[in-house]
């Protein structure tokens, strides 16, 4: 309020207007107002004016005239300290409102570069949209333009199935999305399960089952921040209807399969093959020896067996019989067999000479004969030692293309009797890169001396194509079981276990089989496609305890063991060596339904199995083995008759190699050894077979630097004669001796075919400085290195080629980090490397474009399934 005597009272607000501190005074009664006079008072002088009353209360003083106009110069303006209620403080919204704006975008800022792409649930989301608006906002001004993603592969096992069958969809993407569908020739969407099986959201499997037959050309695309793209990529789809049961035929048909002879052509005739085909129609009976415990059916079942007969393709040919079957043959399915189309060879490999692989008959070179090497052979049978061994059915293990009954997969150790390469089918590689596609984990075990993990050497998967009617009944998972053309990985592992995955998304396709000992070499499956499968056991001694050591045979319908073989000295089995491990791999002989493996106690045996598979009534596998068994032995210790590798074989001979290096051919008609070499020292690595065009067969093999070569400090590799054991060529190279057995030739060879048919390649532990491996492209007729690449690590687990259409060769290295190296197979050039992050000892086996390996190491221990992309 003014201090001006002079100024009125506002007559609408009588109450002087008090200060803050006033208004807190307590009063003990209300302000009364004061006496308004009737007029107004007369003007009195200053000097005259009584005082104002203290509190605002009293008479009011009189009030002076109001001038006509206000005298500015007796009365200038003065400067009024406002009330503290009358002052107003500045507006602080807009700095909140700032301070907001600032903290949301350090908010989105963080979330767009701190948090992860593929990160999921609340924050995947939140980072979602601020990705969304960023992104566009940086593609509205052009800062940022993200190329659309790329589809590299769009596929499915078959392209024909039948309704109520799972059915699933694999893409392989250049670069991230969030999801993938199916449009059909209607623009239809394709429903189904969506899910992405890479840590990179760039590979995705899409699951569905087709309730009703259709018939379309199927379209995929893909989703990127919330936009959808069709790709180029598609597939032409059908499913049917099941087809019905066949019937029976009321009287069995005969069945005859042609036997093939070779007559050789005179020399005189240059114009004429090295090897004529002549066809002789013999009947050849399918069934194999039924054992007697096994009683005939007395009426034919209700349904239809049906066999596919060798050499044709699976729609061809079916036989039809009468009564339930216990044979080798596999049952037909009716999900067809992928099958794989050879490619034309490069302009500059030469075809071969020959069309069908010949006949042989081996003859020692004078020095290699058995007796000039002082070989003592001793032949077993059924326990009892025999002066002369005859049988009745003569062993003959087809060629490296026949090995299996049909095409479906990576069956054992190298992939098949020759012990070549570890892969199957074909793989186009657009981007010539490698990535994880799953990992599933695997167990450890503690030994008396150690705790092991993991996969360790040789440890290579098998990875088996089963018919539908053996998935079916196979004690798989329900999930599983219902896949169409399941692809089984399985491993034998370290921890005494054996594992059962599935190719497309490595989840477990039934529980493992526990021996309790651990396990080191690799899992053979029968060559039929019977649910059969051997293995081998590397310890015996375990923390308080020691068990049986051996070779395992299991049946895969209820996993029951079929069989024992013991590899311990007993009163039925005699041998030199006390070590009864299996690090080598059996060869199943479908021929004679038979079985060739080498032990570590240095005995080479052959099993008449007997089977009886009775698939269609009681669903059972049983075998009755009948054990011959070759007791050898050189001018050597008894402890070196030892073979980890092993048995290579081709028609009724088989190759085998020991610790002392002796490498020989064995007639498995009679079990003698036919001619023998010594290597110079241990002989890991398993010895590999080749022809070449003009029909000669090699044997390829390679030594470690270990007793007799330690001072000398150099690995041998060879080309060996097959025929006669001569030396062909031998390659020299440095390594390092190890008490382990590392050093030198661990790994098997890779024989070439298509592409690099003239090249055997050897990869060579401890080179250098003994802390890498070498790897060496050998021509396989003169031994020159063609090529040789030093990699940074240590090395003992086997190369693989892959060959994509063109026969263009590929060849994929694991080391001892982890690191895996695809590599131009006809250069050595590195293309892409893979760090899986963990060791590697085991080898690895390829299904088209998926390579599966294993890593042993505490810290990681998983199987890995890898794209070829």
């Amino acid at each position: 309020m003014s201090n001006d005597p002079y100024k009125p009272y506002s007559q609408s607000n009588p109450e002087p207007r008090r200060r803050r501190a006033d208004r807190g005074s307590r009063q003990t009664s209300p302000y009364q107002p004061p006496v308004q006079q009737p007029q107004r008072p007369v003007y009195q002088p200053d000097d005259e004016r009584a005082p104002l009353p203290l509190n605002g209360r009293g008479s009011l003083p009189p009030l002076r005239e109001v001038p006509a106009a206000y005298d500015y110069e007796r009365h200038p303006p003065q400067d009024v300290e406002p009330y503290e209620d009358d002052y107003e403080a500045p507006a602080l919204w807009p700095k909140m409102l700032a301070l907001l704006l600032v903290l949301l975008l350090a908010i989105a800022a963080a979330l767009y570069f701190l948090v992860p792409k593929d990160t999921s649930g609340i924050m995947g989301t939140l980072r979602g949209g601020v990705a969304g608006v960023v992104d566009g906002a940086l593609a509205l001004v052009g800062i940022k333009e993200e190329a659309p993603p790329k589809l590299i592969k769009f596929e499915t096992p078959l392209t024909q199935s039948r309704t109520g069958v799972k059915t699933v969809f694999t893409f392989t993407v250049d670069s991230p999305i969030e999801g993938v569908r199916i449009m059909d020739e209607q623009s239809m969407e394709v429903k189904g399960a969506v899910s992405a099986i890479d840590v990179e959201n760039t590979v995705w499997t899409l699951t569905t089952v087709f309730d009703q037959p259709m018939s379309s050309i199927l379209r995929a695309g893909m989703l990127r921040d919330n936009v959808w793209y069709n790709s180029d990529k598609t597939i032409a789809f059908s499913a049917e209807q099941p087809t019905p049961e066949p019937t029976f035929s009321p009287v069995p048909q005969p069945v005859f399969v042609p036997s093939l002879t070779f007559t050789p052509v005179p020399l005189g005739d240059a114009s004429a093959d090295p090897f004529m085909l002549t066809r002789t129609e013999t009947p050849q009976p399918l069934a194999l020896v039924t054992p007697s415990a096994t009683p005939a059916p007395t009426q034919a079942p209700t349904a239809a067996a049906a066999l596919i007969v060798t050499g044709a393709p699976a729609s061809d040919i079916i036989i039809q019989t009468a009564e339930p079957l216990t044979l080798p043959e596999m049952p037909v399915t009716q999900e067809p067999l992928q099958e794989t189309t050879e490619a034309p060879q490069e302009t500059n490999v030469p075809a071969p000479a020959y069309s069908p692989i010949p006949l042989l008959t081996l003859t020692a070179a004078e020095k290699q004969a058995a007796k000039a090497m002082g070989i003592t052979d001793t032949v077993y049978q059924k326990g009892k030692k025999l002066t002369e061994l005859t049988r009745t059915e003569p062993l003959n293990m087809p060629g490296p293309d026949e090995y299996v009954y049909y095409d479906g997969g990576v069956f054992t150790f190298r992939g098949d009797s020759f012990r070549r390469n570890a892969a199957f089918g074909t793989a186009d590689m657009p981007l010539k890169q490698l990535s994880v596609l799953w990992k599933a984990p695997l167990g450890s075990i503690r030994t008396a001396d150690d705790t092991l993990y993991g996969v360790g050497w040789t440890g290579q998967p098998a990875i088996v194509k089963w018919a539908k009617e053996v998935r079916e009944m196979m004690n798989l998972n329900d999930e599983k079981k219902a896949v169409s053309v399941l692809k089984e990985v399985i491993v034998a592992a370290q921890d005494g276990k054996v594992y059962f995955f599935d190719l497309n998304d490595g989840l477990p396709t039934r529980d493992p089989i526990s021996v309790g000992y651990p396990l080191k070499g690799s899992v053979s499956v029968d060559t039929m496609g019977r649910p059969m499968i051997g293995f081998g056991q590397a310890i015996s001694k375990m923390p308080g305890k020691t068990g049986a050591i051996g070779y395992y045979l299991y049946g895969l319908i209820d996993q029951k063991e079929l069989f024992f073989i013991n590899g311990r000295q007993t009163k039925t089995q005699s041998q030199y060596s006390t070590n009864g491990a299996f690090d080598g791999t059996a060869l199943f002989e479908r021929n004679t339904d038979s079985l060739v493996l080498a032990g570590e106690n240095g005995l080479l045996y052959t099993l008449k199995l007997n089977t009886a598979f009775d698939f269609l009534d009681k669903k059972t596998i049983d075998i009755s083995p009948e054990i011959t068994y070759l007791k050898s032995k050189a001018d050597q210790e008894n402890m070196s008759v030892a073979s980890e590798a092993s048995v290579a074989m081709y028609g009724k001979y088989a190759f085998m190699a020991d610790r002392r290096g002796i490498l020989k051919a064995v007639d498995t008609d009679t079990m003698t050894t036919v001619w023998a070499f010594d290597t110079g020292d241990n002989t890991d690595a398993t010895p590999a077979l080749g022809f070449d065009e003009d029909g000669s067969l090699g044997l390829y093999t390679g030594t470690t630097v270990f007793t007799r070569t330690r001072k000398a400090a150099t690995a041998y590799i060879r080309r060996i004669d097959a025929l006669t054991g001569a030396e062909v060529w031998k390659y020299e190279i440095a390594a390092k001796f190890n008490e382990d057995e590392r050093g030198g030739v661990k790994a098997s060879p890779v024989v070439g075919e298509k592409g690099i048919s003239g090249l055997v390649i050897f990869t060579v532990n401890l080179t250098g400085d003994g802390e890498k491996a070498t790897i060496v492209a050998l021509d396989r007729k003169t031994g020159a290195e063609v090529w040789k690449r030093e990699l940074d690590n240590k090395a003992i687990s086997s190369p693989v080629a892959v060959y994509d259409q063109a026969g263009q060769a590929y060849l994929i290295q694991a080391d001892e980090q982890g690191i895996l190296s695809l590599m131009d197979a006809r250069t050595g050039s590195v293309l892409h490397t893979l760090d899986i992050g963990g060791k590697i000892d085991g080898s690895p086996a390829v299904y088209n474009d998926m390579l599966v390996i294993a890593a042993t190491g505490k810290d990681n221990n998983n199987l890995y399934g890898i794209r070829l992309e």
